[in-house]
C-alpha cells in the first residue's frame, strides 16, 4: 500500500489495526526520523496493552538473521505490542522484510507487533519500495524535504507550544538560515524556544542574530569550508577549536553533509534565472557568494557524489563508535583536503 504524505494525518489519528508494517523513506533523515516518530506515538497510543519501541539495524540483523523474525513473532504475555524500529541503507536486509511482509499478507492476518522501517531514499527498481507499495496489510510512505512554508510552520508550531511569541521579521530571518534538515532544524528550534521562553516579549531579530551562531559554530562552518577549498592550515585551525569546544563526530559529519548537499543543490541551478544563493538553504548571502561560487567551481557533481557518500559510511560508524569516531573524521578531512587542493578551478564542470 501506498500512503501519501498528504493522507498521513488521518493514518496518525486513528491507525488502520490492519496495517502492521510501515516503510518510510525520503532524501531528508530528519523528515524520515520525525515521521517514524509520529507513527510510533499513534501506534503506541493506539495499543491496547501499551507498547515499547525496541531499535535494531542493518549490522543487528546481518549478524543474527533470525533476530528480526524473533522481535515481530514473539506476543507479550501482558498484551503489550513491542514497535521494532529498523534503520536500513537500502537493500541489505530486505529478504527478510518482504518475508515477514508476505508471511502476513498470505495469512491475512496482521502481526501483533509493529515493523517500522525508515530508509534514506529509494527509487523504484528498490525490491524493498516495490514490496512494501504492493502490500496489503503493509504500507510504504515517500516523504520530503522540507518547503520554505513547511518549515515556518514548524518552527510556528514548536514555539507556540511553549506559549512564545516572535516578530514577522524574526521569524523570516531565523527560517532562512535554518539548514536544510529537518533533524538539525529541530536542534536549533529547540534552542530558541529556551530563549523564548520567559523572555516576557516576543522574539525579536536582533535575538535571533545574536543567537544564530556561536563561537563553536563559527569554527565548525569555517572549518567545512576551507576543507572543501583545500586550505590546510585554516582547516587543522579550525578543527583544533572544534575539537576542545567538544564538538561531537556527528555534528561535524552533518555538516559536511549539507554543505556538499547545498553544492549539489547549487550545481544542478546553475544557468537558471533569478539569484541562486538564495534559493538554497540555508541563503548564500551577497557576501558569501565569491567564496562559494569558487567553491562549487572546485568540485564536479561526481566528486561530491562520491564525497557524500563517503560522508554517509563515516556517520554509520560514528554512531557505532562512540567517541573513537574522531580520528576517523580527522582522516575524512584530511582526505577532503588533499582532492580538494588537487582540483583545478573549473568552472561550470559537471
Amino acid at each position: 500500500m501506498i500512503i501519501k504524505p498528504a493522507a498521513l494525518s488521518g493514518h496518525l489519528r486513528k491507525p488502520d489495526p490492519a496495517l502492521w508494517c510501515m516503510l518510510v523513506f525520503g532524501d531528508d533523515d530528519g523528515v524520515v526520523s520525525d515521521t517514524a516518530d509520529s507513527i510510533a506515538k499513534a501506534w503506541s497510543a493506539s495499543a491496547a496493552g501499551g507498547a515499547k519501541v525496541l531499535t535494531l539495524n542493518d549490522d543487528d540483523i546481518r549478524r543474527e538473521p533470525h533476530l528480526l523474525n524473533e522481535r515481530i513473532e514473539t506476543g507479550s504475555l501482558l498484551g503489550e505490542t513491542d514497535i521494532i524500529r529498523v534503520r536500513t541503507s537500502g537493500e541489505k536486509i530486505s529478504k527478510a522484510i518482504l518475508g515477514l511482509v508476505e508471511q502476513a499478507d498470505q495469512s491475512q492476518s496482521p502481526f501483533q507487533n509493529r515493523l517500522l522501517i525508515l530508509c534514506s531514499g529509494l527509487n523504484k527498481r528498490s525490491k524493498l519500495r516495490a514490496g512494501l507499495e504492493s502490500a496489503r496489510l503493509s504500507a510504504a510512505i515517500h516523504v520530503f524535504a522540507d518547503s520554505d512554508h513547511s518549515v515556518r510552520e514548524l518552527i510556528q508550531a514548536r514555539l507556540d507550544t511553549d506559549g512564545i511569541a516572535i516578530d514577522l521579521d524574526a521569524l523570516d530571518r531565523f527560517a532562512a538560515n535554518l539548514p536544510g534538515h529537518r533533524g538539525l532544524a529541530n536542534q536549533e528550534t529547540d534552542k530558541l524556544a529556551l530563549f523564548g521562553r520567559g523572555l516576557g516579549r516576543p522574539i525579536s531579530l536582533d535575538d535571533v542574530n545574536r543567537l544564530s551562531l556561536t563561537d563553536a559554530d563559527t569554527s565548525l562552518r569555517d572549518m567545512i569550508h576551507a576543507a572543501l577549498d583545500g586550505d590546510r592550515e585554516a582547516c587543522l585551525n579550525e578543527y583544533h577549536r572544534v575539537s576542545e569546544s567538544g564538538t561531537s563526530a556527528i555534528s561535524i559529519l552533518r555538516l559536511l553533509e549539507l554543505e556538499v548537499k547545498r553544492l549539489l543543490q547549487a550545481r544542478g541551478l546553475a544557468g537558471t534565472s533569478g539569484n541562486i544563493g538564495m534559493k538554497l538553504r540555508p541563503p548564500v548571502w551577497q557576501s558569501e557568494w565569491p567564496a562559494f561560487r569558487s567553491r562549487m567551481d572546485r568540485w564536479s557533481a561526481p566528486a561530491l557524489n562520491r564525497l557524500l557518500a563517503a560522508v554517509h559510511d563515516h556517520e554509520i560508524r560514528a554512531k557505532e563508535a562512540g567517541n573513537a569516531a574522531d580520528a576517523s573524521v580527522r582522516v575524512l578531512l584530511l582526505n577532503v583536503l588533499k582532492s580538494a587542493s588537487g582540483r583545478p578551478r573549473t568552472r561550470g564542470a559537471q
